[in-house]
């Protein structure tokens, strides 16, 4: 199957590129290669090329930088109805949406895909992919996908979690958590899994939750970093009390797909720390330093 990624060259992109590339013909062009802003650009590739799927991962915003980044709902649109613009060429669609599209101003505690729409999101990211959500509905070729929070490797050290604790680990500095929250953390390599899952066979719906179904606050993923790296470190918690939480029901898609596991949170650390021990030599001590 030919398929056309948006976003390989992001965290999820280039992970979901590196697991799939043997199984199925992706195309990935980077951005110097394809501006997805280009209504033109976008229609010529995909007429040329026409992918059997669009795996649409690419997005602006969702993350802390979020705040210096402009434009970030009318960006994730255009990108959006420019891939639909060429619909003629290509068959079906998955789309990386977010547990944003229930609203993170307030407390997500195992949502369910029929809370969607009963809180509009505040922020930008949230809802543009709320609104890309809303397209979606009675389409038959469109799965939308909302994922929670994903890790592994490739992402955003600097800000990201679980790849920052670890580093910070390795380094021998302490743990910082700005203030505990409840999230649910899905392993890449198992979001992949799901993903080919779905290209495989097209599911019956067009919404599904997409994490581990498991809550997990960050002061217990911290003391489970040190216990995977064997370290005595501090960990330092800024904000006393629980910020809001972000995790979801994913019994529909467990349903529709039951013979979907997913690793072992501690096991999946695991497997990172292996990870940054091999390219932690190539890193500046003075990245992890702000807030010690």
């Amino acid at each position: 199957m030919k398929i056309l990624l948006t976003g390989g060259n992001g965290f999820i992109g280039k992970n979901i590129l590196e697991i799939l590339k043997d199984k199925y013909e992706i195309l990935a062009p980077r951005r110097s290669e394809l501006n997805l802003l280009d209504s033109r650009s976008v229609f010529e590739y995909i007429k040329i090329n026409r992918p059997e799927l669009i795996l649409h991962t690419a997005a602006t915003g969702g993350n802390r930088k979020s705040n210096i980044q402009l434009d970030i709902l009318k960006s994730n649109l255009i990108i959006f109805y420019n891939l639909l613009a060429a619909k003629e060429y290509f068959n079906r669609m998955i789309v990386f949406g977010s547990g944003a599209e229930y609203d993170k101003s307030q407390s997500l505690r195992l949502v369910n895909e029929k809370d969607f729409g009963r809180n509009i999101p505040e922020d930008e990211y949230g809802l543009a992919k709320f609104t890309m959500a809303k397209l979606a509905v009675g389409t038959d070729f469109i799965t939308h996908l909302r994922f929670f929070g994903i890790f592994g490797k490739y992402e955003d050290f600097k800000t990201r979690f679980i790849s920052n604790s670890i580093c910070k680990a390795l380094l021998n500095l302490p743990l910082t958590i700005n203030q505990n929250v409840y999230f649910d953390y899905l392993y890449i390599n198992d979001a992949a899994k799901v993903i080919d899952r779905i290209i495989e066979n097209k599911p019956k719906d067009v919404f599904y939750n997409v994490g581990s179904g498991q809550r997990v606050d960050l002061l217990t993923i911290a003391r489970m970093i040190l216990e995977v790296t064997n370290k005595d470190l501090p960990i330092k918690i800024f904000k006393d009390g629980l910020n809001n939480e972000y995790t979801c029901d994913i019994s529909k898609l467990k349903k529709e797909f039951p013979e979907l596991e997913f690793i072992d949170l501690k096991e999946a650390i695991a497997k990172l720390v292996e990870y940054y021990k091999k390219i932690l030599p190539n890193f500046d001590k003075k990245l992890f330093l702000e807030h010690l």
